[in-house]
């Protein structure tokens, strides 16, 4: 059975943990088989543009996802996975999500469809444990369902009509740096700024509710977690400036960084003003136009 999955955003500025969306940008694609034995998993083989810094056997987060898989399924198999790695490592666009998801939809699919959305998320989001050290959703949620996904006590899924301009810094990054971006958060915060946070993601949600895409990048731009992380990220006033002159409604950090993701009706101003911003702080970027993603799915 082979699934790809899509590269997802994570948190869109003040959805942090609860909120994430599939973006048609990069895919990782999975090639499973199921054998006696287990429940175990491992993968056999990884290739594809990404595939370098990418474990093989059972270390691997996908192997991790499909094990929890398999034992939420209660099923005694070996899952034996080939992978392609399309979607970049470490830049806060739901690689290791992306994995997990397209493993978990094609065991779910072999199975003949016997879990539920809410349990492919929860096995997928071992994967994210394996990777970051926490099992948050908001990147395997949006990739195994496709669309704006709302992580909460039910699962909600919207389809906005929209499109971004994705900006990815080419800068060297640590091993486990989702980790190390979480790490820099407080663990409490104060009431003025959680009342604004608050009013941020009900702005950012109705705008996507209702098309209003002024309103949706008001919000998407205020983030208590993205004005924190903003003095990790090499260039992030530089071109988020740049974008918000040429026109771009909103901007926000994709996942924990370094990617930025710029929310625009006409987007080519906004791709031209990020691109030169880049160019004139000396850092190397590829900057896209994309949309919102449809979920995993089998792949011929």
């Amino acid at each position: 059975m082979k699934v790809r999955a899509w590269s997802t955003s994570a948190n869109l500025g003040p959805g942090f943990d609860v909120m994430g969306i599939a973006l048609k940008a990069f895919k990782d694609v999975v090639e499973v088989e199921l054998g006696g034995g287990g429940p175990d998993a491992l993968v056999t083989r990884v290739n594809g543009p990404y595939s370098s810094s990418v474990p093989i056997g059972r270390d691997n987060v996908a192997a991790f996802a499909a094990k929890a898989a398999l034992m939420m399924a209660e099923q005694k198999l070996t899952a034996k996975i080939k992978l392609w790695k399309g979607v970049p490592p470490r830049r806060g666009l739901g690689s290791s999500g992306a994995s997990s998801a397209a493993v978990v939809k094609a065991i779910n699919l072999i199975l003949g469809d016997v879990l539920s959305e809410e349990e492919m998320i929860k096995a997928a989001a071992e994967g994210e444990r394996a990777a970051a050290g926490h099992p948050h959703p908001d990147n395997v949620a949006p990739s195994l369902l496709g669309g704006l996904v709302i992580i909460g006590e039910r699962i909600v899924k919207i389809e906005p009509s929209v499109k971004f301009v994705l900006a990815i810094p080419w800068i060297d990054i640590p091993d486990r740096k989702t980790e190390a971006m979480r790490s820099i958060l407080p663990r409490k915060v104060g009431m003025g700024d959680f009342v604004a946070n608050s009013a941020a993601l009900a702005m950012l949600v109705l705008g996507m509710t209702t098309g209003d895409l002024e309103i949706a990048g008001k919000g998407m731009s205020s983030s208590m977690v993205d004005k924190l992380r903003s003095k990790m990220i090499p260039g992030f006033k530089e071109v988020k400036e740049a974008a918000l002159r040429a026109g771009a409604l909103g901007s926000s950090i994709s996942g924990a960084g370094p990617s930025m993701l710029f929310l625009c009706d006409e987007c080519e101003p906004a791709l031209a003003a990020i691109r030169r911003a880049y160019i004139s702080i000396g850092i190397p970027a590829s900057v896209m136009v994309v949309e919102p993603a449809e979920g995993a799915a089998g792949e011929r």
